[in-house]
């Protein structure tokens, strides 16, 4: 039984530290650099819909440089990332 409980807790601390490690920014991530990222999924994903970048990217750059804040799309998991830089 105390593995158990032990391997639970091993887990548990585990699953907080990525959840926390998800949701930071990577050392340097902007707002501008996080807009890149989003045009190239829109490149690579959506190879036809030329307004992609302009329909789902530069909203949610407005948004970032006013909140230093995206929130991913459902298919990267609606993941929200704060503490950007807002440039």
């Amino acid at each position: 039984m105390f593995k158990s409980i032990s391997g639970f807790i091993v887990t548990a601390i585990f699953m907080a530290g990525f959840a926390v490690s998800i949701s930071q920014p990577a050392q340097g991530a902007s707002c501008s650099s996080t807009l890149g990222t989003c045009a190239a999924r829109c490149k690579k994903d959506n190879p036809t819909d030329k307004n992609c970048v302009s329909d789902h990217c530069s909203p949610k750059f407005e948004t970032c440089k006013t909140s230093g804040c995206w929130q991913q799309g459902a298919r990267y998991g609606n993941v929200l990332t704060c503490n950007l830089d807002r440039k």
